[in-house]
């Protein structure tokens, strides 16, 4: 197995020392987004050896991914795990499915626009499906809400501002052309959607509160307006959610781990000061009926407790050894990662034994997963590849 040492993105949103609570990482002072485990060549891992794990992937793909993982993905490692400290709301956001990003990143490649330019949209040509599971109570918009739903919402608020967005979004199977409205207002227009924003008051309503808090934080932006057409989760330590391409999404508060196909595809359309892309965002918009997945965290009679969203890019499995040594666990093909949070836990293969924690995790190679132990008093998380589409 490879032990690996992984770097932190120190993202404005991120809680300050965040990550030191979360995975027992030195406290930096300030912000702590996100801690990346893998081979994405934006901020891959690093060996032992001061290899990154990228290189180390290219340099011998089928001793660390195997036949049927490069068989299926190429020589990559197709899969990135994180863990998010959220200390602020994130953007307004989605992904793209596997043929939106081949266009979307073909189409800016042959425009020229360099891949660290901050106008770029698509960093690569790869799909992001995405599963966060949290680790503390997390609040998350995910998906659109049905019309009359998000209707009612707008109502509520009693503000003649928004007449002309709840008669959009009254009669639609769901809220999308009240979302497109936001994104595309200008003013006088922008203009009174951001001061209703800004005078939310639905009394015990968390989304009219969120809503005070977005245009507090983003006063010129109407998509503060987002959790009253969003469906707003809320998630206890445990739950996960799965977001499939283009369901919009904004994180809010909270930490969880979090499992996706490698990319780094982000399309934003508001509440962030990076680059949006409203236009891009609109086109790419999941038709009805495409929700995001929830899955259950609750008490389960199975060990491990699994994470298997509808996908065959990313698949997450919580163990908890409870002090005890148990084997790891063998299904899905390929490496796994594994990273442990809270408490103590050590991974051990034929007498090598590495201890979690510190931020560290390790990459067990496909040979090496039968003979891979897993002990320790906290949650340990094993993340692989899915099985295969029946199509494939």
């Amino acid at each position: 197995m490879l032990v690996l040492d992984n770097p932190i993105q120190d993202y404005a949103w991120g809680a300050t020392d965040g990550l030191s609570e979360l995975v027992g990482t030195e406290p930096t002072g300030g912000p702590e987004a996100e801690l990346w485990i893998g081979a994405h060549p934006s901020a891959p891992s690093t060996l032992a050896d001061g290899r990154t794990l990228d290189l180390a992937v290219s340099d011998d793909p089928d001793a660390l991914l195997g036949s049927e993982v490069t068989g299926r993905f190429g020589p990559r490692l197709p899969f990135l795990l994180k863990v998010l400290a959220i200390g602020a709301p994130l953007s307004l956001q989605l992904h793209p499915s596997t043929p939106q990003a081949e266009e979307g990143f073909a189409r800016e490649e042959g425009e020229d626009v360099a891949i660290d330019d901050a106008r770029r949209t698509y960093k690569d040509p790869f799909a992001k499906p995405e599963l966060l599971v949290a680790l503390a109570p997390t609040w998350v918009l995910v998906g659109l809400r049905s019309g009359s739903d998000a209707a009612s919402a707008l109502r509520r608020l009693g503000d003649p501002a928004l007449e002309d967005l709840i008669d959009l979004v009254a009669d639609g199977a769901d809220a999308r052309d009240g979302l497109v409205h936001l994104l595309d207002a200008e003013d006088p227009a922008r203009a009174a959607l951001t001061a209703a924003a800004a005078r939310a008051d639905g009394g015990a309503d968390p989304a009219a509160a969120w809503v005070r808090k977005l245009a507090a934080a983003h006063p010129d932006d109407p998509t503060a307006l987002a959790p009253l057409l969003l469906d707003l989760v809320h998630l206890s330590p445990g739950d996960g959610i799965f977001l499939p391409a283009g369901v919009p999404h904004a994180y809010l508060e909270g930490a969880g781990v979090e499992l996706m196909a490698a990319s780094d595809n982000v399309v934003r359309g508001g509440l962030t000061a990076k680059h949006v892309d409203r236009r891009e965002l609109v086109r790419l918009l999941a038709p009805p009926g495409t929700d995001a997945l929830a899955m259950d965290g609750g008490p389960s009679d199975d060990e491990p407790h699994c994470y298997l969203p509808p996908v065959p890019d990313i698949a997450l499995r919580r163990v908890e050894p409870r002090g005890d040594e148990v084997e790891a666990p063998v299904d899905g093909p390929g490496p796994a990662l594994v990273l442990a949070t809270g408490g103590s836990a050590a991974v051990s293969i034929d007498g090598q034994v590495v201890e979690l924690g510190r931020g560290r995790a390790v990459l067990v190679p496909p040979a090496e997963r039968s003979r891979c132990r897993l002990s320790g008093t906290g949650p340990i998380w094993w993340a692989t590849v899915g099985e295969p589409s029946p199509s494939r």
